[in-house]
């Protein structure tokens, strides 16, 4: 069971844990997160970035890039 400080009731913690303060706190924390993590696996897999799909149309089609000031690592 869990004991805190003497404290044998586990609603003694739980009282902490559900507190509307830490409950808010959990809730925007865990949103940034989720937002971060997709966000960074769109940049990753080049899937829903639009520099991913300018990147896989001039992989395509290199001719379309003989006009841009740079270079393509093909």
């Amino acid at each position: 069971m869990l004991e805190l400080r003497g404290h044998k009731d586990p609603s003694f913690f739980m009282r902490y844990l559900f507190h509307p303060l830490t409950v808010l706190n959990l809730t925007i924390c865990g949103s940034l997160g989720v937002i971060e993590f997709v966000h960074t696996r769109a940049h990753l897999t080049l899937e829903q970035d639009v520099h991913g799909h300018v990147h896989r149309a001039l992989k395509e089609t290199p001719e379309m890039a003989k006009s841009a000031c740079y270079e393509l690592d093909l």
